[in-house]
């Protein structure tokens, strides 16, 4: 990819973002003059038959997502694959992502990280709803405009692609995603729906609460207290902090699917609720 200028009709202008298996360029659009985000997936270390399947996988999650319309998730515009490389074509984000954010120790007003958390969880409850599970929900994904609002990136690395089967379930064996933002089930290679994200958008909520990971350490103690081990809750590291959001972290973070929020827009009302001062449950909830 060093060399190259230009994917079908896009013109490369910089490199914004790397990883294992490809990167993410700036680049414009001649045919509508217009900037966009290109993320780039190689190809060229899977064999043959993993890479016919990646290509069927990747076209088929392509067409998904693109469909996908929503104020607070990256609108996909195009994808194709040219030789080893495949890529998705998205709008163009002026802003930051939230690791950025977390990295750099920004603290947000809780009208700030309360509307943000709502506006990610409000995209995950109509990608779930279109059949869509996003498996990789981590700050880096997160991306913030520059008005402020969230703008959830899809992802669509080999790994990912490669691993979920035709029903939307993740398979057994596959452990996709960020490390410090999986859910139990992940870790375990076990069968996942939905209820991972929320898994996922706790740690990120956790994070906006403490500025720190409710899970820690080297990969493997880090994967042992994600199965295993409940977090600090966040009003013993802020005392400030309502008892009420230990309660929102505490359900989003169970390790039991069926104990979490069942959808992100249960999660959404919670958090709502014990911004405007009210118990996370609703009585008899």
């Amino acid at each position: 990819m060093a060399d190259v200028q230009t994917l079908g009709r896009y013109k490369l202008q910089r490199k914004i973002a790397g990883g294992a298996t490809g990167g993410v360029y700036e680049a414009v659009d001649p045919k509508l003059d217009r900037p966009v985000a290109i993320k780039t997936i190689v190809k060229s270390y899977l064999n043959e038959e993993a890479s016919r399947e990646y290509s069927v996988r990747f076209r088929e999650e392509a067409h998904a997502v693109a469909r996908l319309d929503h104020p607070n998730i990256v609108q996909v515009h195009d994808f194709g694959e040219e030789g080893e490389v495949a890529f998705i074509v998205m709008e163009f984000i002026r802003g930051q992502d939230l690791k950025h954010c977390f990295d750099g120790n920004v603290r947000f007003e809780a009208r700030e990280f309360v509307r943000m958390m709502c506006e990610l969880l409000s995209a995950l409850d109509y990608a779930h709803r279109a059949g869509i599970v996003h498996r990789d929900i981590k700050p880096a994904n997160v991306m913030l405009d520059a008005g402020g609002h969230v703008k959830l990136m899809m992802d669509f690395s080999v790994a990912r692609l490669i691993d979920v089967d035709r029903t939307g379930r993740t398979q057994a064996r596959s452990m996709v995603g960020a490390a410090s933002c999986m859910s139990p089930e992940q870790v375990q290679g076990l069968s996942v729906d939905h209820r991972s994200d929320l898994f996922s958008s706790g740690i990120v909520l956790y994070q906006f609460l403490t500025n720190q990971r409710p899970f820690t350490g080297d990969t493997l103690t880090l994967l042992k207290m994600i199965v295993h081990e409940d977090p600090v809750r966040p009003s013993q590291i802020n005392a400030a902090l309502s008892p009420e959001l230990d309660r929102v972290i505490s359900r989003a973070l169970a390790k039991a699917p069926e104990a979490r929020y069942q959808s992100a827009a249960d999660f959404g009302r919670a958090l709502q609720r014990v911004f405007e001062g009210k118990p996370a449950e609703e009585e008899g909830g």
